[in-house]
């Protein structure tokens, strides 16, 4: 029996049998979130503005974020232990605790709801409203991502967590509110704790302490997941989540690699959905990512072949941190103001020299590797890597959209664009923005400044040929 769904879900790559099959669980969905009929014909219009549905492998990357929000709000109901991490998370933890059983759902539900909610249905509003109304008022420079979490358990959206894993290796805010959220649902939460601090020019050097300690706390955890989780993440779990996480980040690396071209051939919106799979999800990216981005991959070779292109050739050529997990819009903002934006640091391949560790435990050994690559170490480590991004693509310009209310990335918010302009000679727009709300900083808000730092960009390109 078709339902009132069944148009939107074909958008995103379901099948009529997938559909038929997942009605119970799409409508228990829906009934949580409070997604009625009426909610259908604009979602399909947001998602067709936003996204290039033409493409078969867009729909698919959209269809795994779909149906990893179906796992996410089923998961107690289907008898599931739940563990939640937040974002920005040192990779490889949640996708180690989800491989170590079939009964575990584990993942970052703010990214999940923020791909879903926002980039699908365009429904954030109220789960924001709710966290602001359930301990995150407006106005106090608190975190967003946190409080579409914070709304989405208030309102029962979202199942109460077994477990969850606090970060406070990055961001004070996230662990801040775990322990809000610890104090009202009553859930362990495990700390796993780490300092930015460090002498300016250190990079790529680092204390020994800092891998200790940060390691001490990643090797808690997987003790601690045993305890409380009852699953065992044994080193054979270790590995194979290491192989499967390899999968996708390969994947990811081909696409990535096909956004060099000139014209760039699709948008940054597309390449940030599948770049994210891997952030939000550690169940349908494992079981659908790979596939669905290799399709994507095969789709915008074709095009790189064909010539085409998303903006005009020769455009001038930037980078962003981010693209906007909630609202796609600014990015097409951004590329209709003439720039190509082929690359966001997430996803830039870095300069990393071979190391023999001399570590021995799995969480020194990876805390190692989060200091070398350097986005946990500093400010002055990410705006040197951000400066070897910009040199190693041959970028014309960079747009730092710092998180207004988050203050790893405030607070580089002058530092990284005068650092990275004297290394590189390359100008960088420090953009006031918001990477989940998009009610302040909106695509139309934010399009003035973006429009004329392209035009200085374009009567750059004009007088270097001269």
């Amino acid at each position: 029996m078709a339902g009132y769904y069944d148009d939107l879900f074909r958008l995103c790559g379901f099948e009529d049998e997938e559909i038929e099959k997942e009605r119970p669980r799409i409508e228990k969905t829906f009934q949580k979130l409070e997604i009625t009929p009426q909610d259908m014909k604009p979602a399909e219009k947001w998602v067709r503005d936003n996204h290039e549905v033409e493409l078969v492998g867009v729909r698919k990357v959209l269809g795994v974020w779909m149906r990893e929000l179906i796992d996410l709000i089923m998961a107690k109901e289907e008898g599931k232990k739940i563990a939640y991490f937040g974002f920005p998370s040192i990779g490889g933890l949640g996708m180690a605790i989800a491989t170590a059983s079939d009964n575990v759902y584990c993942g970052c539900p703010d990214v999940v709801l923020c791909h879903t909610v926002g980039q699908i249905f365009n429904k954030l509003n109220p789960l924001l409203e709710a966290g602001e109304q359930n301990g995150l008022p407006p106005g106090h420079g608190l975190c967003t991502l946190q409080a579409i979490r914070t709304g989405a358990l208030a309102k029962g959206v979202i199942p109460v967590p077994d477990m969850v894993m606090m970060s406070s290796y990055y961001c004070d805010m996230g662990s801040k509110n775990d322990e809000l959220l610890r104090e009202r649902y009553g859930h362990p939460a495990v700390v796993i704790d780490g300092s930015m601090d460090s002498r300016w020019g250190e990079f790529p050097g680092y204390l020994p302490e800092r891998v200790e300690f940060l390691g001490a706390g990643l090797d808690k955890l997987l003790s601690q997941t045993g305890e409380i989780m009852g699953v065992d993440v044994t080193r054979e779990v270790w590995d194979k989540s290491i192989a499967v996480s390899g999968q996708l980040f390969a994947a990811i690396g081909e696409l990535s690699q096909l956004m060099r071209a000139d014209p760039m051939p699709i948008s940054v919106a597309e390449l940030e959905i599948a770049r994210f799979l891997v952030t939000g999800s550690t169940g349908k990216a494992v079981s659908h990512g790979p596939e669905a981005i290799a399709t994507l991959s095969q789709e915008v070779k074709k095009r790189v072949d064909e010539g085409l292109g998303v903006v005009e050739k020769g455009a001038p050529r930037i980078m962003v941190f981010l693209s906007p997990f909630s609202d796609a819009s600014i990015a097409h903002m951004i590329e209709e103001a003439g720039l190509a934006v082929p690359v966001m640091l997430m996803t830039a391949p870095l300069r990393m020299e071979p190391w023999q560790t001399t570590y021995n435990t799995r969480g020194t050994v990876k805390a190692e590797v989060e200091m070398k690559v350097g986005i946990y170490h500093s400010t002055y480590a990410l705006a040197q890597r951000w400066a070897e991004v910009v040199e190693d693509f041959n970028l014309d310009g960079s747009i730092w959209g710092y998180q207004f209310n988050c203050r790893p990335l405030a607070q580089p918010s002058h530092l990284l664009p005068k650092l990275v302009e004297e290394r590189t000679g390359k100008p960088t727009l420090s953009l006031e923005m918001d990477y989940y709300d998009s009610r302040s900083y909106s695509a139309a808000s934010l399009r003035t400044r973006v429009e004329t730092f392209a035009e200085m960009l374009r009567a750059r390109k004009v007088s270097a040929k001269v």
